[in-house]
């Protein structure tokens, strides 16, 4: 029986949430292999988010079946109130199934995502509102430059805008070093690098502000409104990782006739799964000395000792790479497939 009434009646408001609420999705299985320098990425991650965001914030993380250890590091940043929402999810619902639930959840009117080894820079959020004001069609906006088109060119939602006095189209010539820095986030080839430095992306500019934006943007990092978040969702989820899943929410955004849309300058950083020298030196001129450092040490010289050069060599032959690969994905999956 009720004894008493519940003092929430009595008047008690319900928290007001910021205009803007980011989200994370965390897969850290284990902290080995893959993912052994996976939970001090994640730190990197939020430190810098706190550090190079200039507005104030909620932040949710969304756990996708991640280990003990690194469950017990984001209750830590909970009870540490870094955290306003935690969801845990003792099964991977994949990247697809997670965003379904953070863009029908957020109550915020911009909701932010970024991957987990996104390391954000001053500047980020300034800049990706610039451009989701000067273009009001936006429905994600990425604040580094998106330099491959998912949608293989099937995208039509900018393709209004032609003939529009207000605006203009033409080609964007990215530095170097930032086409260098795409491609080591990506961990790509040669053979994938090339075509990056040999072509422009396309761009748009709104004329009355003056305000450039490369069209396209990245399922790394982006902001999107809420109001077109809550009409893309569900999307498809039936894998952990799967383009096609992802890519849905390319194309949903696109049939509400909404921009893909991001900055001209990286203002965020993608880290990747390892740390190295060039990762630690991006680090250090985000966050500020004593935030947060590495507790495992920043970069051993025992990862490049001379077996570990030679088995590189070994797994990166032609000849071998496609066994090992496959090797790989088998005893991934058979290691954290659900029982």
């Amino acid at each position: 029986m009720r004894t008493g009434a519940n003092p929430a009646k009595a008047g008690l408001p319900a928290y007001k949430p910021q205009r803007l609420g980011i989200a994370t999705i965390v897969y850290i299985p284990s902290q080995e292999g893959y993912f052994q320098d996976s939970l001090e990425i994640l730190r990197f991650t939020l430190a810098s988010l706190r550090e190079a965001t200039s507005q104030s914030y909620d932040l949710l993380v969304f756990d996708n079946g991640s280990c003990a250890e690194a469950i017990a590091e984001l209750r830590s940043f909970y009870e540490q109130k870094q955290i306003d929402w935690l969801v845990l999810s003792q099964h991977n619902i994949g990247k697809a199934g997670a965003w379904n639930w953070i863009f029908a959840a957020m109550p915020n009117e911009l909701i932010g995502y970024a991957d987990s080894d996104v390391l954000f820079r001053p500047g980020w959020l300034e800049a990706s509102l610039q451009v989701l004001e000067a273009f009001p069609q936006a429905g994600m906006v990425s604040a580094q430059p998106n330099f491959y088109d998912v949608m293989d060119g099937q995208g039509v939602a900018h393709l209004k805008l032609r003939g529009d006095e207000r605006y203009t189209f033409g080609d964007y010539w990215p530095a170097r070093e930032i086409i260098d820095e795409y491609c080591l986030g990506i961990g790509a080839t040669d053979e994938i690098a090339s075509p990056f430095y040999q072509k422009p992306l396309p761009a748009i500019t709104r004329q009355e502000q003056g305000v450039r934006a490369v069209i396209g943007a990245s399922h790394m990092q982006f902001i999107i409104p809420r109001a077109v978040a809550r009409q893309v969702v569900p999307l498809p989820a039936s894998m952990g990782l799967r383009r096609a899943e992802t890519m849905s929410l390319d194309y949903k955004i696109d049939e509400l006739g909404c921009l893909h849309l991001s900055t001209q300058n990286p203002y965020v950083f993608h880290m990747g799964n390892t740390l190295s020298p060039r990762l630690l030196k991006e680090v250090d001129q985000v966050i500020e000395a004593g935030s947060i450092r590495p507790t495992a040490a920043k970069y051993s010289v025992a990862r490049q000792s001379g077996w570990r050069r030679m088995a590189v060599r070994l797994v990166r032959h032609p000849r071998f790479n496609r066994q090992f690969v496959r090797l790989y994905n088998f005893l991934f999956q058979a290691l954290h497939s659900e029982k």
